[in-house]
């Protein structure tokens, strides 16, 4: 796909009172790095261009911590009026563009590479004018549903505050993932209103719009919906940190890097492992860390910001923060122990 077929929008404006948090939800760490990392790295693997962000709720927070991203656009939601008012914020910059709008929110971190390349070419390939991703889910609680007609089509979609008794039995959810042609999307955004429960501007409410006017509506449905779930609350986030630990362990397996306890061993987002490298259970190996070829992890170790060389030896229960460990070492707690209250520790520091 070249760059000039498809834009990118990331929503990541809001407060996220749901959190019960002073951080805006986009920056939360998960895995080692702040959840909005994900989707950046998503569109840029799609290479999508241009790639806007907006932004509000600790803008400048956000600004911060995605400078160094290539590509980045930001526009700024002063007020917080919904997904359709967040996504009219970005007109300007796309004014004379008039292919594909992607649009994603900033607190779906799961979606995976080909979930989000196959819904852009669906939508293409449909020439569709509306495009969202859509799944099936255990608990549709919170999520718009997605109303069909009796062929199956896409009539429209409905929030959860405004859904009646019998639209909240419906378990096919809208996961505020599109695809929209840019010019039928601006279109429709000028003819959304506010007449809801939240008076705000819903960017579901274009897929109706659409339809009234002919226009063809498409969804295309998620084969996991685990990969479309948005992060809410802390419960999310912990949900979410246990699927991306199991993919981080799963790729460390095929990669050569024996794990004994997948389960019970966290390592962070983007730290490379060696080949024949053991890792014991209940170890967690974290930040800047990589550890070589041939190393012995043993249990209950926790190791910050660690370059580990080849054929390096950590017995069971060493705290290990910052330096290098040169190769073919044996770091033990009876290494260099301390007395703290009558109890053994090892700490590393270089």
């Amino acid at each position: 796909m070249s760059q000039s077929d498809c834009a990118a929008v990331i929503l990541a404006a809001g407060q996220s009172t749901r959190m019960k948090s002073q951080l805006s939800k986009v920056l939360h760490p998960l895995c080692g790095r702040p959840i909005i990392r994900y989707i950046t790295d998503l569109v840029a693997l799609i290479k999508a261009r241009p790639v806007i962000v907006v932004v509000g709720y600790q803008a400048d927070k956000i600004q911060r911590e995605l400078k160094d991203v290539a590509g980045v656009e930001f526009v700024y939601q002063k007020e917080q009026l919904g997904t359709a008012h967040a996504v009219s914020q970005t007109r300007g910059i796309l004014a004379d563009f008039s292919g594909t709008v992607l649009i994603l929110n900033g607190d779906t971190p799961l979606l995976t590479p080909d979930e989000l390349s196959g819904l852009i070419q669906f939508h293409q390939k449909m020439k569709a004018d509306c495009t969202l991703l859509s799944s099936d889910v255990p608990n549709p609680f919170g999520y718009g549903r997605i109303v069909r007609g009796e062929g199956g089509e896409v009539l429209g979609i409905v929030e959860e505050k405004d859904a009646s008794s019998e639209q909240k039995k419906i378990t096919e959810i809208n996961s505020g993932i599109y695809c929209f042609n840019a010019r039928s999307l601006y279109a429709a955004l000028s003819k959304i209103n506010n007449h809801n429960a939240k008076g705000e501007y819903y960017l579901t409410d274009s897929v109706a719009i659409l339809r009234q006017e002919g226009k063809s509506v498409q969804a295309l449905k998620a084969a996991d919906y685990r990969t479309v779930l948005g992060i809410n609350t802390r419960m999310d986030l912990a949900e979410a940190s246990r699927i991306i630990r199991q993919r981080i362990a799963a790729q460390l397996m095929e990669s050569g890097v024996t794990l004994i306890d997948p389960d019970t061993t966290y390592i962070d987002y983007g730290i490379q492992v060696g080949q024949d490298t053991v890792i014991w259970p209940c170890c967690l190996i974290e930040g800047r860390s990589s550890i070589g070829r041939s190393c012995q992890i043993g249990p209950f170790c926790r190791i910050v910001d660690v370059v580990l060389e080849d054929e390096v030896r950590v017995e069971g229960g060493c705290f290990l923060r910052g330096g290098t460990i040169a190769a073919g070492s044996t770091v033990s707690i009876a290494s260099q122990a301390c007395q703290e209250k009558g109890i053994e520790r090892f700490f590393y520091q270089a």
